[in-house]
């Protein structure tokens, strides 16, 4: 994959799976466009973890690590902008759609799936009831907060390395 074709990037808002033209493929949605490639959603997902210096399995190992997730685990695809994409199903289901939990601005019932109004203003209704799409949206966030977490320790045990000591309060470092 070169840097031109990276599928999952900061503007990517959603994967659905379709057909388009007698192919089967993934419609992208992004904040400015939408656009067909004909691949389906999953591998998508694994190559773009892959472009970002992991395999689809470590980074489903990795979410497991920080949140304990097994089931339907969102996936930290691309850690420097973290990014990170949910399922609406099992993976493995060739209609599982995709989201990226950052564009996601807005969600309310509709009868027995779920509205969602991305960063964009777009509104998608989808095929997930709305207890299943808040459990979902949830361990996204979970995900989200444990791996910021995990960057805050990190950079500031790098900082006291350095001979910087932190106001934690007020995010201040001095020598």
């Amino acid at each position: 994959m070169q840097h031109g074709e990276l599928d999952i990037h900061p503007n990517t808002i959603a994967l659905i799976p379709c057909q388009e033209g007698g192919e089967t493929g993934t419609k992208i949605l992004e904040v400015d466009r939408e656009r067909f490639v004909p691949e389906l959603p999953l591998s998508i997902v694994k190559k773009s973890c892959q472009y970002f210096g992991s395999d689809y399995e470590g980074r489903k190992n990795a979410t497991k690590s920080l949140i304990h997730v097994r089931h339907k685990p969102p996936i930290l695809v691309d850690p420097h902008t973290a990014t990170i994409i949910f399922p609406t199903k099992s993976p493995s289901q060739p209609d599982c759609i995709w989201l990226i939990s950052g564009h996601i601005k807005d969600h309310t019932p509709e009868g027995k799936k779920t509205e969602v109004i991305f960063s964009n203003n777009q509104s998608l209704v989808l095929p997930i009831s709305y207890g299943s799409f808040i459990n979902q949206y949830h361990k996204a966030a979970a995900l989200q907060v444990a791996y910021e977490i995990n960057i805050r320790r990190s950079r500031m045990q790098f900082l006291k390395q350095q001979g910087y000591r932190a106001m934690e309060d007020s995010g201040l470092y001095w020598i």
